[in-house]
């Protein structure tokens, strides 16, 4: 999409060189562990029974890495909108973290005060939902 081909842009006249994959993160086929960032930012990842994007977020982390993933705070409890949008079909940080095992440590997991410009995107929204954690095996 657009932001890719931003992206790419910005790493072009940088002279940096980025695999970029435009894909759903479940059919993305992330190596497992060969990551020690994972940011997630307001995602819009589709819920599905076996959780494969909650799992797809987690098994892309490195021993000693981070998940970091940021929501807008409250979405997961509004109602279905008559745009179509309905929370219930979407991941949310808490669903995440309730995947998290022993090999975890939470570093994070809190609403917080979002800091948005004036009449900008999203600022309506004024709080987020931050989950930071490490992994350590």
């Amino acid at each position: 999409g657009v932001a890719l081909e931003r992206a790419a842009g910005h790493a072009r006249d940088a002279g940096v060189a980025v695999r970029w994959v435009h894909a759903g993160l479940a059919e993305a086929a992330l190596a497992p562990g060969s990551f020690d960032l994972v940011s997630a930012q307001y995602p819009a990842l589709l819920r599905t029974p076996d959780a494969a994007a909650e799992r797809a977020l987690l098994a892309a982390v490195a021993p000693g890495g981070v998940l970091l993933l940021v929501h807008h705070a409250g979405m997961d409890e509004q109602q279905e909108h008559d745009s179509g949008f309905d929370p219930a079909d979407y991941v949310w940080p808490s669903m995440v973290a309730a995947l998290l095992t022993d090999d975890w440590k939470v570093e994070v997991n809190e609403q917080r005060p979002r800091v948005a410009p004036e009449g900008g995107a999203g600022a309506h929204h004024t709080d987020d939902v931050v989950l930071r954690a490490r992994r350590l095996r």
